[in-house]
């Protein structure tokens, strides 16, 4: 939200002139404040920032208060937590964010019409064909492969464990798939994490054998590659490979996305395109465009790229098209706009576990987009 915006915002409540819609956004707002401590800031920014907006605000509490009335009074208080906002404005982030990812905690006190955050969600193929809905699946061991034990770990995770490591069986791939409005880490039988976003599927062997460990990947997932200098770890997303000896490293490879984007964050990573091979250092990103036989390399926003691990979206100034591009798949929704909104800027971090009214409200109050919800559609409009 630009500062102006929310200032008006404040001023109209104050002076009793906001609509009983805005009443209703401002103070539901200042509810959340509670979790913004989640933000990090040094002491030396914290104190720097808000004693400048403090001083801001109090000298226009001081200009006006003679003339409130005593019943108004205590919509001063609302300044005084504005002072919150607007720190987080000036450093860049105006919602708080959450660190690690943790349990979805589905509640049952929803706005009408509201619509709950994705969470562990999963299908794993097995070789035969056979499918086990991971989230209905009881912890302990699913299966065998081979010579490899299929465990649901208490925490989870699905773990691949390699009973005889010297035996040489027949290769078996195993496929997990994550829905719209899921996500789900596996352990490969390599030790590799794997941590899938949502819509996305990862085909692996039971057992790697032979001169590399190939993946196959389709939409995003976060890699921690177990080093072995011997086997390198191969990730491939339509017509990029991506190969590595052990790394941490992102990958977007969405089918109704243009780019795929690799995103390194540790180690080294090779990016192969046809005949063409870009080589990345942590902090960079390779992009692959469709249709294009050249690979681009530039510095990435890790935040962004990395904020859906950690349990936010992080939107860094994103068109609203974008925005609920991601939106979508974590929620599991379709997208209807109405009027001219889908080119409007966005831009914030947020909770990825939180409803989708809590995004829904805080771009109506940043960039005036109005919305409705009817079953699982959610409606845009200026």
């Amino acid at each position: 939200m630009e500062k102006q915006r929310f200032l008006i915002l404040l001023d109209k409540y104050i002076n009793r002139q906001a609509t009983q819609e805005e009443q209703g956004l401002l103070e539901e707002y200042y509810k959340r404040l509670d979790a913004l401590s989640e933000l990090e800031l040094s002491d030396q920014e914290e104190s720097k920032f808000q004693q400048s907006m403090l001083q801001q605000i109090q000298s226009r509490i001081a200009s006006e208060e003679e003339h409130v009335e005593p019943k108004l009074k205590r919509s001063y208080k609302i300044w005084y937590m504005a002072a919150s906002i607007l720190l987080l404005l000036t450093v860049g982030s105006y919602f708080y964010e959450a660190k690690t990812p943790r349990p979805v905690v589905q509640t049952a006190n929803l706005k009408a019409n509201d619509i709950l955050p994705g969470s562990n969600k999963a299908v794993l193929t097995l070789s035969n064909g056979k499918e086990i809905v991971l989230s209905d699946a009881d912890n302990g061991v699913l299966t065998n492969q081979g010579s490899t034990q299929i465990v649901k770990k208490a925490n989870g995770e699905l773990a691949y464990q390699v009973e005889n490591k010297d035996a040489n069986p027949q290769t078996l791939f195993n496929t997990i798939t994550i829905p719209r409005g899921g996500q789900y880490e596996v352990i490969l039988p390599d030790g590799t994490k794997v941590l899938l976003n949502a819509a996305s599927s990862l085909t692996y062997p039971t057992q790697f054998n032979g001169q590399q460990r190939n993946v196959e990947l389709k939409g995003e997932a976060y890699f921690e590659v177990a080093k072995r200098k011997a086997m390198p770890f191969v990730v491939k997303t339509s017509d990029v490979e991506i190969k590595v000896l052990g790394t941490h490293f992102n990958i977007s490879a969405y089918q109704d996305d243009p780019v795929i984007t690799t995103t390194l964050l540790e180690g080294s990573v090779s990016i192969n395109k046809g005949n063409v091979t870009a080589l990345l250092k942590p902090g960079q990103q390779g992009i692959s465009r469709s249709g294009l036989k050249t690979v681009s390399v530039q510095n990435a926003n890790i935040e962004q790229v990395m904020g859906w691990t950690k349990g936010s979206f992080v939107f860094a100034d994103l068109s609203i098209k974008e925005v609920m591009k991601i939106a979508s798949r974590w929620y599991d929704i379709d997208v209807e706009y109405q009027g001219n909104v889908q080119s409007k800027k966005f831009g914030g971090t947020i909770s990825r576990y939180k409803n989708i009214t809590e995004l829904l409200d805080y771009m109506k109050i940043t960039g005036g987009v109005n919305y409705k919800i009817e079953g699982r559609r959610v409606i845009l409009m200026n």
